[in-house]
């Protein structure tokens, strides 16, 4: 376990490099390339070959990209009303409420659905996410999250809008 954390852990720093105050990340598994603002830390430690994780400046920010593997949902609706369905559910997430509904968006040519939801985390927080569902190639479920302290504003997050921008898939 510890050489597959050192081999991930020099792989990640490798393929980071800063340029104009943001780091170039490509994922361990090469499914994407994107650059993250070099004030948000990759987390080694909570990231795996199927799970990135990057924490911001404040004590709840966090940006994660997460390969689910296959899934058998026949479209991204399906995908989004499925995983929804789970959160909300017994044993899901703590006082979840869905802040803004499923609408579409677009990653890198890869169509998709992203919502708001807030949830209360074990400590008493409440927290929040904007999460992106997407269905790719071979039917791998993928997500990315960007999530912080509650409240949620209906605003534009340029760490996000940034890391969407140079998102590339590699596939």
């Amino acid at each position: 376990m510890k050489k597959l954390v050192r081999v991930i852990l020099l792989n990640v720093i490798v393929l980071m490099v800063v340029s104009n105050q943001a780091l170039s990340f490509a994922d361990p598994s090469s499914l994407y390339t994107t650059e993250i603002p070099e004030n948000w830390v990759y987390q080694a430690q909570r990231s795996n070959p199927h799970l990135s994780v990057f924490y911001g400046e404040g004590d709840y920010d966090l940006l994660y990209f997460q390969n689910l593997g296959p899934i058998s949902d026949a479209n991204v609706e399906a995908f989004v009303e499925r995983t929804l369905a789970l959160y909300e559910g017994p044993g899901g997430l703590q006082k979840f409420y869905l802040d803004k509904a499923p609408h579409q968006v677009e990653v890198a040519g890869e169509r998709g659905l992203a919502c708001v939801y807030s949830y209360e985390e074990r400590s008493g927080v409440t927290l929040w996410e904007y999460r992106i569902f997407l269905i790719l190639p071979d039917q791998q479920g993928f997500s990315i999250a960007l999530g912080g302290r509650a409240p949620w504003n209906d605003q534009d997050y340029p760490v996000l809008t940034e890391t969407l921008s140079q998102w590339r898939w590699l596939f």
